[in-house]
């Protein structure tokens, strides 16, 4: 930034400096002499502060359609998204010199667009990260993915298109995390019924993960194991000290260290 130098700390704003010239939109004029990063700009310069697991959830919520800040702040739902993981990897394809573009590009690898809330982003994460990251490494999912039903599948749930929550196309595999927000009414558990039925009716296989299972370590194994089973992969934990990673893992992701 030119004329860092002369820039003034302001709680609880933090002040990044760089000596190299930044190519492409790296920020955005709120007001006069008020300048903030590009969502891409973000990533990279947290690259160089968060932990890794941290800096996936980051690029999360930057490419998905809700806000969260602090713990003690209500989640916003239905937001359009601030970037998206194409315009996240040009960004740091064409600023491979600064400093976190590399860790950057490494979580790019694990970055999913169309997340629809913190949860289905630390779910997403714990399958997909690999074990030597304390994950189950299962692989990215495409984030609440529009599957165009068949005739069969109309007749039974009455819908033209399905969104599942964390999919695998080679699988035709929908795990579904079910929220007590949304799937707590008689009404919302037909439709969940019809809805699945209708899935199942395509060839999809349909998995379910409540708050419950996600909290526990314990359930979240047997999970992953059906998961792997069905995309046709045997789960064996091939690292060492895979515990202790798993639960750094949970750590960082905020998620509670149980076995129940």
């Amino acid at each position: 930034m030119v004329g860092a130098q002369r820039c003034r700390p302001v709680k609880p704003w933090h002040i990044h400096r760089s000596s190299v010239r930044i190519r492409g939109a790296s920020q955005i004029n709120l007001a006069e002499h008020l300048l903030i990063p590009t969502a891409p700009a973000v990533l990279v310069q947290m690259a160089t502060r968060l932990p890794f697991a941290q800096l996936v959830e980051l690029g999360f919520r930057l490419c998905g359609t809700y806000r969260s800040g602090a713990p003690s702040t209500d989640t916003i739902f239905d937001q359009h998204p601030l970037t998206t993981s194409a315009q996240l990897s040009a960004f740091i394809g064409t600023n491979p010199h600064l400093a976190g573009a590399r860790r950057a590009q490494r979580a790019l690898a694990y970055i999913s667009d169309g997340s629809a809330s913190p949860r289905e982003t630390q779910t997403a994460i714990l399958l997909a990260l690999p074990m030597r990251l304390g994950g189950y490494g299962l692989g990215s999912p495409l984030m609440n993915h529009k599957l165009p039903a068949t005739r069969e599948a109309r007749s039974i749930a009455g819908r033209r298109s399905f969104r599942c929550d964390l999919f695998w196309k080679d699988a035709k595999l929908d795990v579904e995390y079910q929220s007590q927000e949304f799937h707590s009414n008689e009404r919302s558990r037909i439709n969940d019924s019809r809805r699945a039925n209708a899935l199942r009716a395509m060839g999809c296989t349909v998995v379910s993960i409540t708050n419950d299972e996600l909290d526990s370590i314990a359930a979240m194994d047997v999970i992953a194991a059906s998961i792997a089973k069905s995309r046709g992969k045997q789960f064996r934990i091939t690292v060492e000290r895979y515990r202790e990673r798993q639960i750094e893992l949970r750590r960082q992701l905020k998620l509670p260290i149980a076995f129940r």
